[in-house]
């Protein structure tokens, strides 16, 4: 994969898991908690966002890098996407409706 092609699949995924985030689904479930786990739900959700956001601007400060380290980089972004759709996929876990 190119560093384009490499970068760009990092972006759609970042793209996806904020539009999942957003879906009325995920909003209904939520308002069907308890206060504390409300609360709960409110502070991971904050957590989780901030990751994906720091993740794409990583994502992006390296698209603007020279490729002379393109191999580090490609481990990195490969890395991170896998942490971050972890993290991703349990917050999901214990909100989204089944």
């Amino acid at each position: 994969m190119t560093k384009e092609q490499v970068l760009a699949e990092a972006q759609k995924q970042i793209d996806s898991f904020k539009a999942q985030l957003a879906e009325l689904k995920l909003k209904e479930k939520v308002n069907e908690l308890s206060v504390d786990a409300k609360k709960a739900y409110d502070e991971q959700k904050k957590e989780l966002e901030a990751l994906i956001d720091e993740a794409e601007k990583k994502f992006k400060t390296l698209g603007a890098k020279a490729s002379d380290s393109w191999q580090e980089t490609k481990e990195f972004v490969e890395l991170t996407q896998k942490a971050l759709k972890h993290s991703f996929h349990y917050f999901m876990s214990h909100y989204k409706k089944k």
